[in-house]
């Protein structure tokens, strides 16, 4: 599955982009479903994060008691301290609106601060798949490897 970088306006002119305004990122829509609903939201395919992160107020959306997950203490890239995240399972899907739509179960964390958009990290997300970043091409390719056991339809 070939997913597209989300192109993103900065303010000013970036330094490391030569002077230019559009940065691309490895963002991409994703439905995450518990037993009250399902939500869709943009997330960052993160490399650097250990864990797939969710904001809580999509455990609300989604029908998920946090008050029925483990809890551990994870850092966050940025933030000085360690927060409280509580992890429960969920069900995760993606799909490139054309040919390909995967889905499966993980255990995916939720934090009681303010994210940009989800990580999409090693745990629960990326430890499904092959990725290749391709930069130039603004582009990421997900092939599930065989640590992968939900299902492509």
């Amino acid at each position: 599955m070939k997913i597209h970088y989300l192109a993103g306006k900065a303010k000013t002119p970036q330094m490391t982009l030569g002077g230019g305004l559009i940065r691309y990122r490895p963002i991409m829509a994703v439905r995450i479903s518990g037993p009250g609903g399902s939500y869709f939201l943009d997330g960052l395919l993160d490399t650097g994060s250990d864990e797939t992160i969710f904001p809580e107020w999509v455990a609300a959306m989604i029908g998920v008691d946090l008050s029925l997950g483990a809890d551990q203490e994870v850092h966050l890239a940025g933030r000085g301290k360690p927060i409280r995240c509580r992890y429960l399972s969920a069900t995760i899907l993606i799909t490139d609106g054309k040919q390909e739509t995967i889905e499966w179960e993980a255990v995916v964390g939720f934090v009681a601060v303010p994210l940009r958009c989800p990580l999409l990290g090693q745990a629960g997300f990326l430890e499904f798949f092959d990725v290749a970043f391709q930069g130039a091409n603004h582009e990421a390719e997900l092939i599930p490897n065989k640590s992968f056991s939900g299902r492509r339809f």
